[in-house]
C-alpha cells in the first residue's frame, strides 16, 4: 500500500507548522476562558508552550484541578526566556485535595546544593509558596526571582532536538544539580509520590543508539527521556491512560517490554 508524501514526512519529521501549534494554544485559552499576551513565535518557543500544556494534562489525567493564575491585563504570558521577574508572568494552579502546587515556565530554581546557584528549567512545580526575590543578587543592581530548592519539586527540559547521546547524559547533570535524590535514593515524602519525575522532552525521534542511552538511565533513575513528542502527544505519551508508564518522584519508569 502507497502512502502520501505527507504522510510520509509525518513519519520521519519531529517538525510541524506554527498554525498547528497555534491550534494548541487556541485550545489552550478556550479551555481556561483567558487569552495569551504577546510572546515569542520562535519554534522552540512554541515547543515549550506545547510541553507546557502536555504537563498540565498530564496533572489534568492524576486528578488535580487546573486554574490559571496572575494573568496580566487579564492575558495568560508565558514567560518565553529566563530573564524577568516571575511576578510579572502567569502560570497555573494545581489543585487536589486542598493542596495547591504552581507549575511555572522558565522559573529560576535553586540548587540543592549551593543557595548562590541557580538555573532555569523550562518548566518548574513548585509549592504555593510565593518565589522569593533578591535585592541586587550577584551586585548586578537587579531584582532577581527564583524558586528555593526547598519548595521545589520536579521539572521538566523541552528541546526542540533530534536527541543525541550527549543531550541526554547533560540532563542527568541538571537532575543531580536540583532533584539529587532521584539519582542517589528517594525519601520518605517522595516514595508515595504522583508528581512527575524530571523529564527531558523531545521533538524528535530517539536513534536506536541514543534509545539505549535513555533506556539505560531511565532504569538506574527517576527520570522520563521523552522523543517524538511533535507526533500525536496527547493520544500517546501524556494520554489518561499512558501517564501511569511514567516515572514518578515515586516510581521509574514502566518500559514497553516490560
Amino acid at each position: 500500500m502507497k502512502t502520501s508524501s505527507a504522510q510520509n514526512q509525518m513519519k520521519t519529521s519531529p517538525f510541524k507548522e506554527i498554525e498547528e501549534f497555534e491550534k494548541e494554544l487556541k485550545s489552550f485559552t478556550n479551555k481556561y476562558k483567558t487569552a495569551l499576551s504577546e510572546h515569542s513565535h520562535r519554534i522552540s518557543n512554541y515547543f515549550e508552550m506545547s510541553c507546557y500544556n502536555m504537563i498540565i494534562r498530564y496533572y489534568e489525567h492524576r486528578g488535580y484541578k487546573a486554574k490559571v493564575e496572575n494573568e496580566q491585563a487579564g492575558r495568560f504570558r508565558f514567560k518565553c526566556s529566563p530573564s524577568g521577574l516571575l511576578e510579572n508572568f502567569s502560570f497555573m494552579k494545581l489543585t487536589k485535595n486542598n493542596v495547591t502546587y504552581h507549575l511555572y515556565h522558565n522559573a529560576s530554581v535553586q540548587s540543592a546544593y549551593d543557595k548562590e546557584v541557580f538555573t532555569t528549567p523550562d518548566i518548574v512545580v513548585a509549592t504555593n509558596v510565593k518565589p522569593s526575590i533578591s535585592i541586587d543578587y550577584y551586585k548586578t543592581k537587579k531584582r532577581f526571582s527564583y524558586i528555593p530548592n526547598t519548595e521545589f519539586i520536579t521539572f521538566c527540559e523541552a528541546k526542540h532536538h533530534t536527541p543525541f547521546p550527549e543531550l541526554i547524559i547533560n540532563f542527568i547533570g541538571t537532575v543531580n544539580e536540583l532533584k539529587p535524590s532521584c539519582l542517589q535514593g528517594l525519601n520518605e515524602v517522595e516514595k508515595s509520590s504522583e508528581h512527575i519525575a524530571p523529564s527531558l522532552m523531545m521533538s524528535g525521534s530517539l536513534s536506536k543508539p541514543t534509545e539505549k542511552v535513555a533506556e539505560s538511565l531511565e532504569r538506574r533513575y527517576f527520570v522520563n527521556m521523552l522523543g517524538n513528542l511533535f507526533l500525536e502527544p496527547y493520544k500517546t505519551t501524556f494520554s489518561s491512560n499512558s501517564i501511569y508508564n511514567l516515572a514518578t518522584l515515586g516510581r521509574k519508569r514502566i518500559m514497553e517490554s516490560e
